[in-house]
């Protein structure tokens, strides 16, 4: 809901940004006039008292901005979904006694007409061709006799030994694709990015553990049941926010961390398919939450690599044995600097503990063997693309970048059932009033959890592959981003194809883009007399688009009270519509954010709240 009263929100209107704009340019003058002015009459001079010039004082106000936004859990015009499509009984679709039979090269599927078999348990029986291609060598036979499952299997292992055939493979129903029923999932844009529809119909996830190591996890509802017993590694008491060190509850207690960690769990595992909020990419997969991150959104490098040690099931000292060690560990934090011999020490046991670790690039649009962890050896290292399809302007890259997956790009709107949304990646959050919500962020931090998701899917399908195992599917899999990475040879593999993944395929063509609009973002310093807003002493300038957290300054300001405020126009038409992106801030206080050395920040938006919220001087 906006942060301020609907009155409020009607003076904001394009008409009105736009003559404020005019005003504080000094436009509205008239022209020269056209008649001829009468001679004055001759007068007397008369010089003029010195006067003083009475100095005027103006200010300016400038900060970061940052790109989420919010929508609560449940509205009356979320966009509409399909039933979930389930698979058959049995989970396979075949067809006792139906059998689709590949004839060796030369050998006619007609000459073929009928098929007799016998087995030790079935018996003698006559199978008939159906229909087929013979210019193919392919053809369906049909058993005269009713078979069950088991005794249709056995019929197709003897059917190989018949001379001609080359391979029997059970006819079976296949389903349309699985589409989840939670209201929010048409704003997944990401999903079909990924190629994840074909890819649920082959598994929609199993139980495999991945550890978010990051600001915490609440007990939203989306999350509950998806979330196993965690730890609190904040070791520092005075930023911790519970008053205490190392304890058993990895709760996120808000502050400035904007629910990151939960942002996280919920593209990873969200509860997919109960009629509530986003789909999750595994929906089997199980999160151990590990708090690393403290109430400022950053966290010591101690805390972090004892977290991750933990989250492995590797023993920390003075710490309960973690009794779900994580098979996948999710790291959406990042700062400058080389890797540190302690990373790589702790990347290397978990490789050789077969954990496989999952780092965000970085959000600089840099190299990213600049920014650690993203440039440690035994990691996967993802970069974030928009809904463009193209690498995300603020996505740092390079050699070092294993693979892209979507991190959003809230300067564009993707259009759903013709309604405008930010194009950034909707996760699980909590609003301001502590209630379940949903809100777009955009990042890197978002793009790492889409890959630790896949990773699930496929350890879950075949658990026995190595850490370099699956870096190496994912690589082989992910379609090169070509032109649209924007730097040459910046985008690793490309982006992620997770149907490709699982069937070890080559990956499909990049899934058409939805559309989008590149929107404008505007913030406003308003001038506020009494309740009323005064736009001739307001002003107003547009941020650029080329960075995920864009400066502004806003300069000529009279002595005053203001608000500021920032505002996305996704719909393009001139107004502060309900469930655009909007924020306000009231009352800043640069001295609660001052920054912290040697600390590691998520890689991600930033503030919640409603949407675009204005920021002074902050450290992210």
């Amino acid at each position: 809901m906006p942060v301020f009263s609907a009155p409020l929100t009607r003076y904001l209107t394009l008409a009105v940004l736009t003559g404020a704009l005019l005003s504080a340019c000094g436009g509205g003058g008239s022209g020269p006039s056209q008649t001829t002015p009468a001679t004055p009459a001759p007068t007397t001079p008369v010089t003029p008292a010195p006067v003083t010039p009475v100095p005027v004082t103006t200010f300016s106000v400038s900060g970061i901005l940052t790109f989420p936004g919010a929508t609560g859990a449940a509205t009356d015009d979320t966009p509409a979904v399909h039933a979930p499509r389930t698979t058959p009984a049995g989970g396979t679709g075949e067809i006792p006694g139906e059998y689709l039979i590949v004839t060796r090269p030369g050998l006619s599927v007609q000459g073929l007409g009928t098929l007799t078999v016998t087995t030790p348990d079935v018996g003698v029986t006559t199978l008939r061709r159906v229909t087929g291609s013979s210019a193919a060598g392919l053809a369906l036979y049909r058993s005269e006799q009713t078979l069950s499952a088991p005794q249709s299997r056995l019929v197709a292992q003897s059917l190989l030994g018949q001379p001609g055939v080359q391979a029997v493979t059970p006819n079976r129903r296949l389903q349309a694709l699985d589409t989840p029923n939670d209201p929010y999932y048409p704003l997944q844009w990401q999903y079909p990015a990924l190629n994840l529809p074909a890819a649920w119909n082959r598994t929609t996830g199993a139980a495999v553990t991945v550890a978010v190591v990051d600001s915490g996890v609440v007990p939203h509802a989306d999350l509950r049941d998806r979330t196993l017993p965690g730890m609190d590694f904040v070791s520092d008491p005075d930023l911790a926010g519970d008053g205490n060190g190392v304890d058993p509850d990895p709760t996120d207690l808000g502050g400035d961390t904007d629910y990151h960690g939960t942002h996280v769990a919920g593209s990873v595992a969200a509860h997919t398919g109960n009629g509530r909020g986003v789909a999750g990419v595994s929906w089997g997969a199980r999160i151990v939450p590990v708090r690393a991150l403290d109430t400022t959104g950053a966290g010591s490098l101690a805390d972090i690599l004892d977290g991750v040690l933990w989250a492995a099931g590797v023993p920390v000292d003075g710490v309960p044995e973690n009794r779900h060690p994580a098979r996948i560990v999710n790291l959406s934090l990042g700062g400058p600097g080389a890797c540190s011999a302690a990373e790589r020490r702790v990347f290397a046991e978990l490789r050789a503990r077969q954990v496989v670790t999952v780092v965000a690039a970085g959000n600089d649009d840099v190299d990213a063997s600049t920014s650690s962890p993203a440039n440690c050896a035994d990691v996967i290292t993802v970069g974030a693309t928009g809904p463009d399809g193209r690498r995300a302007p603020y996505s740092n890259h390079g050699a070092r970048i294993d693979v892209m997956a979507p991190g959003g790009n809230s300067r564009l709107s993707v259009s759903v059932n013709g309604r405008a949304y930010p194009g950034g990646i909707l996760s699980t959050v909590r609003d301001q009033g502590g209630q379940d919500a949903y809100a777009f962020m955009d990042g890197t931090s978002m793009a790492a959890p889409h890959v630790a998701g896949a990773a699930a899917l496929l350890l879950g399908q075949e658990p026995n592959l190595t850490p370099d195992q699956v870096r190496a599917r994912l690589r082989a899999s992910a379609a090169p981003l070509g032109s649209r990475c924007d730097i040459s040879g910046g985008c690793g593999a490309g982006l992620i194809d997770v149907n490709a993944l699982l069937s070890g395929q080559t990956p499909a063509a990049p899934a058409p883009t939805p559309p989008v609009t590149n929107t404008a973002v505007v913030v406003a310093a308003l001038f506020m007399d009494g309740d009323t807003l005064d736009a001739s002493r307001s002003e107003f300038t547009e941020v650029p688009g080329s960075t995920l957290r864009p400066p502004y300054t806003l300069r000529n300001l009279n002595a005053g009270t203001y608000l500021v405020a920032a505002w996305q126009d996704t719909d393009d038409d001139g107004q502060v519509d309900d469930g655009e992106p909007f924020g306000v801030y009231p009352d800043p206080d640069p001295q609660r954010r001052r920054p912290r050395p040697d600390r590691h920040r998520p890689d991600h938006g930033g503030r919640r709240r409603d949407g675009h919220q204005p920021d002074q001087q902050r450290d992210r």
